[in-house]
């Protein structure tokens, strides 16, 4: 193929993120069942990455990043999934990128932890009011960290250690310079209050180890998603069992891959993955999706007008 045929199919190329969903349904998981899978509405290259769920008031909401392919700044929003013709609502913008918003509760409070690498540390945020108002309360590392993913130590079945008696605590797993890093803190009762952290794991530079969603038990085990970026960015997930966690010890190793091409949604051309979670009711992926199109050369000319203009 001559220079300008190659030049003229990357300009019909485009590749964003969408997201994906399902209702679980019986025992039916991503180990063994891939099908079902709808496309969350969204408009045309435009990004919407890293799902995650929250249960607020008996309905389930969806929160994720989504990122205008101009100027590539990742807002948060989110939505209710119990009620598919409801808005989506803008959560939280920042003078800087943000994604990967994982919302839990913890007291009587509602949190949210999202990516804010390019503040330069991790920052938490306290729900104002439900669910667009947000306020910030602390820095909880002072790194300049992707895809910091929370699990508590009373969401581990029996078997994993991680607390003393009576003491509530969490591990954070996080991703800074190429390496996986895992902390453990304590915590007040009422309130988010981390105390006493401690890192106790870090692992080689690796592009296979950084969080790929909150991890989950399926039956006695447990399960982290990772995002294998080895040939490029968001290539696939690995679902890693862990074999230890607690105050002292990590180990993991390698269960199971989820790959693109295993997903058919409709009107989606997978070509990448790289978040999954779920709660009681639905699961959630995000795939990277690649148009190729005419109309993919008109919006490559607008984004770089508009960019020259900005």
């Amino acid at each position: 193929m001559s220079g300008i045929g190659e030049r003229f199919l990357r300009m019909k190329r485009c590749e964003y993120w969408v997201i994906a969903w399902r209702k679980r349904c019986g025992s039916r998981t991503v180990f063994h069942d891939q099908s079902g899978f709808q496309l969350l509405p969204q408009k045309r290259y435009i990004t919407q990455a890293d799902p995650f769920l929250f249960t607020y008031q008996g309905k389930n909401w969806l929160f994720y990043e989504r990122q205008d392919l101009t100027d590539m700044k990742g807002t948060l929003w989110c939505r209710n999934l119990d009620e598919p013709k409801e808005k989506p609502y803008l959560v939280l913008e920042e003078p800087f990128h943000l994604s990967y918003p994982q919302v839990f509760q913890y007291g009587k409070y509602m949190y949210l932890l999202p990516e804010t690498r390019n503040a330069g540390e991790v920052r938490l945020y306290r729900c104002v009011r439900f669910p667009g108002e947000w306020e910030r309360v602390t820095q909880l590392f002072p790194l300049s960290a992707v895809d910091t993913t929370l699990t508590f130590s009373a969401e581990l079945p029996e078997g994993y250690a991680g607390s003393r008696q009576g003491e509530e605590s969490c591990f954070a797993f996080t991703y800074t310079e190429g390496r996986l890093e895992l902390y453990h803190f304590g915590l007040e009762k009422e309130r988010f209050r981390p105390g006493g952290i401690k890192r106790i794991y870090v692992s080689d530079c690796s592009k296979v180890v950084r969080p790929g969603g909150r991890v989950f038990t399926e039956g006695q085990k447990v399960y982290r998603p990772a995002q294998n970026c080895t040939d490029y960015y968001g290539q696939e997930l690995i679902l890693y069992e862990i074999d230890r966690l607690d105050e002292q010890v990590f180990a993991e190793h390698e269960a199971f891959r989820l790959l693109p091409e295993q997903f058919s949604i409709p009107q989606v051309n997978p070509v990448g993955i790289h978040t999954y979670n779920r709660n009681a009711d639905y699961e959630v992926i995000d795939v990277l999706h690649r148009e190729v199109s005419l109309r993919t050369i008109g919006k490559k000319i607008e984004w770089k007008c508009r960019g020259s203009r900005g």
